[in-house]
């Protein structure tokens, strides 16, 4: 062999040596920069956390990737065979790499002078979605085909695809197939047709730019590619893929949750971070049940939005939110033969029925898309004034109406008594005069809102800038029923019913009263409602407290005091009580102490409290004087169904709580003690004696029947309630309750000003809280509260709350407890004494004349016989 071949070929063999060498290194530390596939044998996908109504209903979704893990039987085979046409044919028969598809690509790529075609595997997809970045490098593609090697030799091909199918990103912020299916076509993979299983398998290749709702040109393309090779493979018959290629695209955005509740939602979520830390909470796919009842929820939305616009009609129109020249549009959009196109350019001044070309009416709609619905307020565009001519069709049209384009395309009519409310506004204790006609309200252009109530017209209305918030409790356990955080849950996630704090006013003093009750007092006990001035040396102030009425009423019995919300009564009250016992007594309604003014400010409601505190304390009166711990999240399940944590509610089902107990329970100390139906491990504190509660009820039931709280009495049912109103009617409440449900109302404004000099408690919030108990109180019975043992009705007088006379001029019959009614009989008013007195006198000079007369007659008698003797 000559000298040079010997040469070459040892040359040859070291630099082979070298590369194989330098290979099998590169491999090795390539090998050791490879990150462990147990991510993968112990999958875990990353899935939101949902919550759910008591019902079951999903009411909201938590979480970066929203994801629908199925198990691999629940996959259709036919979507399966759809992915591996789209993504990878040979996925088979190939090692984890497809090297004739690698050289297919790179022939591809050269021809084209740039990378056109991939030729990834769906097991290369899976080491690149769960292991790797998608960073365009040869040291991560060279990485994702080691480790495709790696998971193949780890894992079978079916549970490669079933991870691929579980977790890959098909767009729309929907990860894994059953995402997608809910999320373009609101139902499951085996609902699909043929159609839309090949349009969600045509997607991992580009979601974005094959996306069916964006691009469905594109797309359909994409769907019809897939559907071929379906075909070509012999995974579907010629005759169902004829049928698919024919089927429209039809996708669109489906809201995978079936029942919106943001604002519950959003709570729910601030607990679960709180508790679990955001990764926990937004990955792990924690399912949450909520005490919430859809159909209390809906009752209450309604509800406070009415009141709401109530509150908004009575102060006064501020305007349309917009206002477009309606005459620039039509020539705009006018036609060349477009009546409002008559040569010279110039368009009618008037946007009259019929004028005006075609492209004005979507060019309007078009511009009322910006306008979204708030609430039950819909956006609208004045198209004309009503002038009494004919108007479409036959019907004629008011002189004082308002023919209005809505966002959906509708055309309504507001009659004159839709907008006959809407004088001007000018502050909250003044309006302009009353408008005469629609042009005094309405021009043509004006954007505006409108409101459609049952069995009524059309109303012109606003968006409220006044909020109000509302919850609903079931007294005995806590579960709170509805929570409603503001007019439109979907404009702020501020929830007020639990994050607003304001000061509750007169709702606060029924708290007072039953530490006064409590500490020996009785509904009967007189209290001087007198002035009374309060003086601060040191701030050199005085505090000069008045009524509402700005009079004053003498010595007052509690259950008046209560009744009719009189300041001067519960000040002296809480006077006689002392701050400390006031604050630590309040405190057992779940008040935090250290948040309530150490003064006297707090007899007239000035702390600032939650909506959702003051309810709470309110349940404690309706559950017969147990304290209430609120519920809003009644279990968590982890991804298994498996509990994580479960809130045991507080109600009256002695087998449920206690169940497992070998203790025999007394009925006589059950009656006395019903605290003690109660397992140990979640027996309530009782805050009120049965007896004291029961007197407190039926002073609240009085300020139903009697007092400022009358609204509620149109209901006819045994209710109970607290009107409350702050200083300068800056925030307007009504607590109230029956046996088996207790909720709260709040109105007023997120930055503290005036609602106007009557919008009282009474006025903005009661009718409110009796809207929705009319509702959800509808078909149920509603017990009457049960009167305990140890209360006795005892008929007082009443002007001085003592024992009841023949000489009361009024009496009533009163609730007290066994051994504190009263044992003094009404004394006699000196009037009556002196009256007395003439009486006794003149029945003494009676009686000396009857005792005359009697002796004349006998005499007369005698001389009678004597003369009949002589005849």
């Amino acid at each position: 062999m000559p000298t040079f071949v010997r040469r070459i070929l040892i040359a040859s063999g070291v630099f082979l040596l070298i590369v194989a060498v330098s290979g099998f290194g590169g491999y090795l530390w390539l090998s050791s920069q490879l990150p462990p596939i147990t991510k993968l044998t112990n999958y875990e996908p990353q899935t939101p956390m949902r919550v759910f109504a008591r019902d079951g209903q999903l009411i909201g979704e938590f979480g970066n990737q929203r994801r629908l893990p199925l198990p691999p039987e629940a996959i259709p085979e036919q979507l399966k065979d759809a992915f591996l046409a789209a993504e990878d044919s040979s996925f088979f028969d190939h090692p984890g790499i497809d090297v004739p598809g690698i050289i297919r690509a790179l022939i591809a790529d050269i021809k084209a002078g740039a990378p056109v075609q991939g030729a990834s595997t769906i097991t290369q997809q899976v080491a690149r979605t769960f292991l790797l970045t998608r960073d365009r490098k040869i040291m991560r593609k060279l990485k994702e085909m080691l480790l495709a090697f790696r998971i193949e030799e780890r894992l079978t091909k079916a549970e490669i695809l079933h991870l691929y199918l579980n977790q890959i990103y098909l767009g729309n912020g929907a990860y894994g197939v059953e995402a997608a299916a809910q999320n373009y076509y609101g139902k499951s993979v085996h609902e699909l047709s043929l159609a839309e299983r090949a349009m969600i398998s045509g997607l991992p290749k580009a979601p974005s730019a094959f996306n069916p709702i964006n691009n469905p040109e594109r797309a359909r393309k994409r769907r019809d590619y897939v559907l071929r090779r379906l075909r070509d493979t012999g995974k579907a018959s010629p005759e169902a893929v004829e049928e698919a290629l024919a089927t429209p695209i039809h996708a669109r955005r489906h809201n995978p949750v079936s029942n919106p509740m943001p604002q519950v939602a959003e709570e729910v979520r601030r607990r679960m971070v709180d508790r679990f830390g955001e990764d926990r909470a937004y990955t792990e796919g924690l399912r949450v049940f909520t005490t919430v009842d859809p159909d209390m929820q809906e009752q209450a939305r309604k509800a406070v939005q009415k009141g709401l616009l109530d509150y908004t009609y009575r102060h006064g129109y501020r305007g349309p939110e917009d206002h477009w020249d309606l005459e620039e549009l039509v020539r705009e959009t006018a036609l060349p033969d477009s009546p409002n196109n008559d040569g010279d350019g110039e368009a009618p001044l008037t946007f009259a029925p019929g004028s005006g070309g075609l492209g004005l009416r979507e060019t309007l709609l078009e511009r009322l898309t910006e306008f979204r619905p708030i609430g039950p307020l819909r956006a609208g565009v004045v198209l004309y004034l009503g002038e009494g001519e004919e108007g479409q069709g036959d019907r004629k049209e008011d002189p004082r109406s308002a023919r209005i384009l809505l966002a959906d395309g509708r055309e309504i009519t507001i009659p004159w008594d839709g907008m006959r409310w809407a004088r001007p506004y000018k502050a909250p204790n003044e309006v302009g005069p009353e408008p005469e006609t629609a042009s005094d309200v309405l021009s043509p252009g004006d954007v505006i809102r409108v409101e459609k109530r049952p069995d009524g017209p059309w109303l012109l209305s606003q968006v409220p800038q006044v909020q109000g918030a509302f919850v609903a409790m079931d007294p005995p356990s806590g579960q709170i029923r509805a929570m409603i955080g503001g007019f439109d849950e979907w404009r702020s996630q501020y929830n007020r019913a639990t994050q607003a704090r304001r000061q509750p006013g007169s709702s606060f003093k029924p708290f007072l009263y039953a530490a006064g009750l409590s500490k020996g007092m009785t509904p009967a006990t007189l209290i001087n409602d007198a002035p009374i001035v309060f003086e601060d040396e040191a701030l050199e102030t005085r505090w000069r407290p008045e009524n509402f009425s700005q009079k004053f009423y003498g010595p007052t019995r509690l259950r008046q005091g209560l009744e009719h919300s009189r300041n001067l009564v519960t000040i002296r009250l809480m006077r006689n009580l002392g701050t400390d016992y006031a604050l630590d007594f309040a405190s057992q309604f779940g008040f935090d102490r250290d948040a309530l003014p150490r003064n006297l400010s707090l007899s007239l409601g000035s702390a600032s409290v939650a909506p959702l505190d003051v309810v709470r304390g309110y349940a404690v009166f309706a559950n017969g004087g147990l304290q209430v711990d609120p519920i809003l999240i009644e279990r968590i399940e982890d991804r298994h169904g498996q509990p994580v944590t479960r809130n045991i509610a507080r109600s009256g089902c002695t087998q449920c709580h206690r169940a497992g107990s070998t203790e025999e329970l007394d009925p006589e100390v059950q009656v006395e003690n019903p605290e003690m139906r109660f397992h140990s491990s979640i027996q309530p504190e009782r805050v009120l004696s049965p007896q004291v509660n029961y007197q407190m009820v039926s002073m609240l039931r009085g300020v139903v029947e009697r007092g400022t709280g009358w609204r509620a009495k149109r209901l006819g049912l045994p209710l109970a309630g607290k009107t409350g109103t702050s200083n300068d009617q800056r925030d307007a409440w009504f607590l109230g309750f029956s046996s088996n449900l207790v909720g709260g109302v709040y109105v007023g404004y997120d930055q503290p000003e005036t609602l106007g000099g009557h919008e009282t408690g009474s006025r903005a919030a009661a009718p409110i809280w009796v809207d929705f108990m009319r509702q959800a109180l509808k078909g149920r019975e509603v017990p009457e509260f049960e009167q305990p043992e140890g209360v006795v009705n005892v008929r007082i007088d009443a002007e001085t709350g003592k024992l009841a006379a023949p000489w009361s001029e009024e009496t009533l019959f009163e609730y007290f407890r066994e051994g504190n009614a009263p044992t003094e009989t009404t004394p006699r008013p000196s009037s009556v004494a002196s009256d007395d007195e003439s009486r006794q006198e003149e029945s003494r000079q009676e009686e000396e004349r009857e005792r005359e007369r009697g002796g004349r007659e006998a005499r007369d008698s005698g001389s009678s016989e004597m003369m009949d003797d002589l005849f």
